[in-house]
């Protein structure tokens, strides 16, 4: 049977259709809030995950609903409430796979608590550091680390590690990823722990000497106050409300905003 051969019109029109790429408004008012900011996050989750550390995921929660935005972002020290998370998403009952990229090369895994075998689950990854030569030529600081990344390149590096623990030959392949922690850098992930954050964590507030301590009252007590000050939690703290935590997830948690200074005081354990 011959075929009858489309005119140049439908040729052009069948053309123009598979140039047509189909979107929704979503995507595009995601695109063009990348455009205006390119430190902003790419996570375009609908809802934010699970934080299992008590106190933390009321929070994220609460962020969430007041800026559509879903990832965490952690300033001041930042890595301790980090060490905290990993350490609860690895173990029993959650059981979880974590990536970490690493730009600064600050992580140590040796502050995780857990099993050995649920360590294993932890992938770190460090970005070569840029070379001095390199940095002062970009203007950068010359001193290596995070801080020279943009926010493309952290995009296209975590796209890479994340489609490595898609698709490579890793050993977690059992277990459910939760997902991606960029440590020294804005831009991507599922955590962010940088300069930049809307959780800010510091050690909780242990009082000083009083104003009519001797000399020789403060060399006298001077180990009792070292010992509480090794003691103390660690306060975590937002516009949402705050909570205190140690490296093994004890917390009290304070669902109103307020000063942190003005938060309740707790002693823990601190590693």
């Amino acid at each position: 049977m011959e075929m009858e051969m489309p005119s140049v019109a439908a040729l052009a029109g069948a053309r123009l259709l598979g140039e047509i790429e189909e979107t929704n408004l979503d995507e595009i008012l995601y695109a063009l809030r990348i455009a205006i900011d390119p430190d902003a996050p790419t996570n375009k989750s609908k809802h934010p995950k699970s934080y299992p550390v008590p106190g933390l995921d009321d929070l994220v929660q609460r962020n969430f609903r007041a800026t559509k935005s879903a990832p965490l972002a952690v300033t001041g020290r930042q890595l301790l409430l980090v060490y905290a998370l990993v350490s609860a998403l690895l173990s029993h009952p959650h059981n979880k796979t974590v990536l970490i990229l690493d730009t600064e090369h600050r992580f140590d895994a040796t502050r995780i608590l857990g099993d050995p075998d649920d360590l294993r689950h932890a992938y770190v990854h460090r970005p070569a550091r840029r070379s001095t030569t390199v940095d002062s030529r970009s203007g950068g600081s010359g001193g290596g680390g995070g801080s020279s990344i943009g926010a493309e390149q952290i995009r296209e590096l975590v796209a890479a590690a994340e489609n490595w623990m898609l698709y490579g030959g890793h050993h977690s392949g059992a277990r459910e990823w939760w997902g991606t922690i960029v440590i020294g850098a804005l831009g991507a992930g599922d955590v962010t722990a940088a300069w930049k954050g809307w959780l800010r964590v510091d050690r909780e507030y242990v009082p000083g000497f009083s104003l009519g301590c001797s000399a020789t009252e403060a060399v006298k007590d001077r180990q009792q106050r070292q010992e509480a000050v090794e003691a103390a939690s660690w306060a975590a703290s937002s516009q949402w409300g705050s909570f205190t935590f140690t490296e093994s997830h004890s917390s009290t948690t304070t669902p109103d905003a307020r000063d942190p200074r003005q938060s309740k005081r707790v002693t823990g354990t601190d590693r």
